[in-house]
């Protein structure tokens, strides 16, 4: 559905405007809907080894996957099968793999807080009190941050649904108490993503039922997405660096449980930021609602390889100049921070009006790219990307280079490993990468290797201010509206 106003396509940061132009140009009643038998027939089973085919040929194996464990354990009576739907008004349809991957969020959520929680409690027992201070602070602050921000979220939506009594007062209460004070809120949002996916592929619900269900699960798809990331960025990854600046500085024995523990809750974080990322990304990609753009199975398992070893080497070096410059390495950070700020801004990302609105923005979006790349504006990334990585890579390689000059600890385990770690995670990070976009990117077909770097000054636009149209641009940014976005 076109929209009167142009959106970029990588951080929906206005949440739920866009799906509120969409509402106002789109009709629900039955014709939303392709039906191939009437509603109270029984739907058709698919064909033997049918596949669902996307707009550019390829097979969505998750899909196929999704509508035989349909018919095996339903009958195709209780759910719809994805044969039966127009995909240009259903082009992402609930999966299996959908279902797998949110019980999945949902379980690594858990299983990253219970054990950050745990080994808060253990550094209490040890009397460790300053580890135990800023490991409780890091569960404590972010926890209390994205749940007020869910409950700002709710408090929007119940004043857009003011008087129309779409839902009802107990589902409100629920809401709020699960959010706060049980501070769950990312997990709601998940329940609720699952069970509009589940209602919108129900075969005993009428076609506008079903639409409403669909289009209330992009919502809370993406909402789940920015909880989780926003988690990931405040809780995760600081706490990744903590304890591994811990591990590196102090030498205590703290016996075999807390050598257990500490990995444990240091792999789930690393996993957390991770998958966070990919989680926002493929709810991003979902929410335009647009078939081309989805993100397959294939393209979400290199995305996440492709973060993983993004994140990885630069919390493992953050952590490793830490442990010889403390002061140093936090004005070092300050200044990245500051500079990526400045960048955000020069870019001019129209996301907001107020001013203060932007500065914020701004600074939040600085503070992520601390830790890794993210795109604000429209237009071809590939030119901010390799300014920011190459930043990035320079300051890793420099913070290595000096932590191995100044550190006494060259027989420890770890001091071949980190030297490895890092120029090895950068490589496989650039080739992950370039695979994606080569083979699993949405429109990895219409991609220009090369572009022009002269022609209307498409390296410098790029960098800080969005790239004009052109014939020639279009095949790897795709046209919108009359204009050009990179997906």
């Amino acid at each position: 559905m076109a929209s009167t106003k142009s959106r970029n396509r990588k951080i929906p940061y206005t949440r739920r405007m866009q799906y509120e132009e969409e509402d106002d140009l789109d009709e629900l009643d039955a014709n939303d809907i392709t039906i191939s038998v009437p509603g109270s027939a029984k739907p058709p089973c698919p064909k033997p080894n049918g596949f669902d085919v996307i707009k550019d040929g390829n097979e969505d194996l998750s899909l196929s996957i999704t509508s035989k464990l349909l018919k095996c354990c339903c009958g195709n009576r209780c759910w719809k099968i994805t044969e039966s739907y127009d995909k240009s008004k259903f082009p992402h349809p609930f999966r299996f793999f959908d279902l797998f991957a949110t019980i999945g969020s949902i379980l690594f959520f858990f299983y990253d807080v219970v054990t950050d929680v745990f080994l808060a409690h253990n550094y209490y027992s040890l009397k460790r009190w300053t580890e135990f201070g800023f490991t409780t602070a890091f569960i404590v602050f972010p926890m209390l941050v994205i749940n007020l921000k869910s409950l700002r979220w709710y408090h929007l939506d119940y004043n857009r649904e003011k008087g129309n009594g779409y839902t009802s007062c107990i589902v409100w209460f629920l809401r709020v108490i699960f959010t706060f004070p049980l501070m769950i809120g990312p997990v709601v949002r998940h329940i609720e993503y699952l069970y509009h996916g589940c209602k919108s592929r129900s075969a005993s619900l009428k076609d506008t039922d079903r639409k409403n269900h669909y289009k209330q699960m992009l919502h809370e798809d993406t909402d789940a997405g920015m909880m989780r990331m926003l988690e990931a960025f405040l809780e995760s990854a600081p706490q990744l660096v903590l304890q591994m600046y811990i591990i590196l500085t102090e030498t205590p024995d703290d016996g075999l449980l807390m050598s257990i523990i500490r990995p444990v809750s240091m792999v789930g974080s690393w996993i957390g930021v991770s998958w966070s990322l990919v989680s926002y990304h493929k709810a991003l990609r979902a929410s335009h609602n647009e078939e081309e753009i989805g993100l397959s199975l294939c393209g979400t398992i290199f995305y996440y390889i492709w973060r993983a070893c993004e994140v990885g080497p630069r919390v493992v070096v953050l952590a490793l100049f830490a442990s010889q410059f403390q002061f140093y390495m936090l004005i070092a950070v300050a200044v990245h921070w500051a500079a990526m700020s400045i960048w955000v801004a020069l870019q001019k990302p129209e996301f907001y009006k107020k001013t203060i609105d932007k500065i914020v923005f701004d600074i939040v979006i600085g503070y992520v790219l601390i830790f890794c790349f993210q795109n604000v504006q429209s237009g071809h990334t590939r030119y901010r990307a390799m300014l920011y990585y190459f930043v990035i890579y320079a300051e890793n390689l420099a913070m290595l280079v000096a932590w191995q000059y100044i550190t006494t600890q060259k027989s420890e385990w770890y001091y071949f490993a980190a030297l490895g770690i890092i120029p090895g995670g950068i490589v496989i990070h650039i080739v992950v990468q370039l695979l994606y976009y080569k083979c699993c990117h949405p429109r990895s077909m219409d991609i220009v290797c090369c572009i022009n770097p002269v022609q209307n000054y498409n390296c410098y636009q790029s960098v800080c201010h969005e790239i004009k149209t052109n014939e020639e641009s279009k095949a790897d940014t795709g046209a919108y509206n009359g204009q050009t976005f990179d997906v």
